[in-house]
């Protein structure tokens, strides 16, 4: 079983500055709850910075944080246009979390 990473966690990394670039290499939809909609495993592969360990990860997430996608984009079969989505979600909570305003 592999190790699975909550979207905080992922965020928080890529915000400490360790992390040169980051690229979503697969999504998979696993599952369905009631509470929180559709649950992901996002695998993403993180090129860290010189002196550190490339990594690949693999967190979880669901509906909740993909509340402004409209539901036909979420049935999309593309899951190029998906994962390009993950990715811009991860940079704007990295922004989030890196400026205080």
């Amino acid at each position: 079983m592999k190790k699975l990473y909550t979207f905080k966690a992922v965020t928080d990394f890529l915000s400490s500055g360790k992390v040169a670039n980051y690229k979503v290499t697969k999504v998979e939809k696993v599952g369905f709850n009631d509470m929180e909609g559709n649950i992901y495993h996002i695998n993403i592969k993180l090129e860290t910075a010189e002196g550190y360990k490339n990594k690949l990860a693999t967190f979880e997430i669901n509906d909740t944080y993909l509340d402004y996608l409209d539901d036909d984009y979420l049935d999309d079969d593309d899951d190029e246009t998906f994962e390009q989505y993950i990715e811009s979600l991860l940079l704007c909570f990295y922004v989030l979390n890196t400026f205080t305003f």
